[in-house]
């Protein structure tokens, strides 16, 4: 993608940054999503969520970086180009999955996103965040160093990050999509690194 960080123009080279930086942290997802449950994911990069799933389950999602999507078509999975606001791209699904794309939106997006996620997850959502980019909010000079070096680093190609979350304030912004969205649970974990949101039906 043109202007995108270079994690982001090489399938291989993002996959070796997300194991270098979240330290295994998907696996977790295993659990909290799972066995038998169909699943959908917006922004799905290259599917590399899928090998973390049950293989009784069943995987699908989109994305609009098309290097990404033919790198995991290659493989075999069910992802295809598409933008993540436009909810013709949906799929009625068990579990509608989020992961490493809130910290890259405007808090407006993000409403939007899980107003339209809510339409199609019959279910839950999970939300998965990286908790260590909370370094990236602080007021110090290495914060502010931290802030321009991630927004670098993981700058997608489109959408400029504006948020750097602490648990603070990710605790607020979950407290507000529960309530937002009348979900009748949420249960929030920390591991390895990742913050791990179940918004429930």
């Amino acid at each position: 993608m043109v202007g995108s960080a270079i994690i982001y123009k090489s399938p291989r080279l993002y996959s070796i940054a997300i194991k270098l930086l979240h330290f295994g942290g998907f696996k977790k997802v295993k659990e909290v999503i799972g066995e038998r449950k169909k699943v959908f994911e917006p922004a799905c990069g290259f599917g590399r969520l899928y090998k973390y799933l049950y293989p009784s389950c069943s995987y699908s999602g989109i994305d609009i970086n098309e290097k990404f999507i033919n790198f995991g078509k290659k493989n075999g999975l069910n992802i295809r180009t598409g933008n993540i606001f436009d909810e013709r791209n949906y799929v009625e699904s068990d579990i509608i999955i989020l992961c490493d794309i809130l910290h890259h939106l405007k808090i407006s997006d993000i409403k939007k996103l899980v107003l339209i996620a809510t339409k199609f997850a019959k279910e839950k959502i999970v939300i998965m965040e990286p908790a260590f980019v909370g370094v990236a909010a602080g007021k110090g000079l290495f914060s502010r160093l931290s802030a321009k070096v991630f927004a670098k680093v993981d700058f997608d190609g489109v959408n400029q990050i504006e948020n750097w979350f602490t648990m603070q304030s990710y605790h607020k912004l979950f407290n507000y999509l529960k309530s937002a969205n009348n979900f009748t649970n949420m249960k929030i974990q920390l591991f390895n690194r990742y913050c791990l949101v179940e918004l429930v039906f």
